[in-house]
């Protein structure tokens, strides 16, 4: 049984270095393609990304909203939508009536960076089904079961 569990550690160990070069990858496909985004020279983080990409997706998006759907806190939140609006990427403002919380959108580079993820994110996706589709569903709970255990762990 020790055998195995060495193994499994490996498999593991493996993983996190495969994901970690194919990260990079695909961060360098996104700049290639973000190129004729006018801020092109700016390497963009995950948060951002997909901060833009909610809200392209939504309306009245403000920090509450984008720290909930991300799981992260809203100083990290405030953190990524000042340099988005530092590269023109996105806009703050607040709604008639309430004076209180900003909210956010999108300037045309936005956007051009919210479809580039979003294409990225589909690709990924699609990667991500294809192997699952290899797996019974008994197989997958169990897939499930460990994934939740080894996120804990983090």
């Amino acid at each position: 049984m020790e055998d195995l569990h060495r193994e499994a550690f490996q498999a593991i160990e493996c993983l996190i270095m495969t994901r970690e070069k194919k990260v990079q990858n695909r961060q360098a496909i996104a700049n290639k393609l973000a190129q004729d985004v006018s801020s092109a020279d700016k390497k963009w983080t995950i948060t951002q990304l997909h901060i833009v990409s909610l809200i392209n997706r939504y309306k009245d998006v403000n920090n509450t909203f984008l720290a909930n759907e991300l799981k992260i806190s809203k100083p990290a939140v405030s953190k990524a939508i000042n340099i988005l609006t530092q590269y023109a990427i996105v806009i703050a403002h607040k709604n008639e009536g309430n004076n209180k919380e900003t909210f956010y959108s999108l300037t045309s580079e936005g956007e051009k960076l919210a479809t580039i993820h979003d294409k990225m994110h589909e690709i990924t996706k699609e990667k991500y089904l294809k192997l699952l589709n290899k797996f019974l569903d008994s197989e997958l709970k169990i897939i499930i079961k460990f994934l939740d255990e080894w996120t804990k762990q983090i």
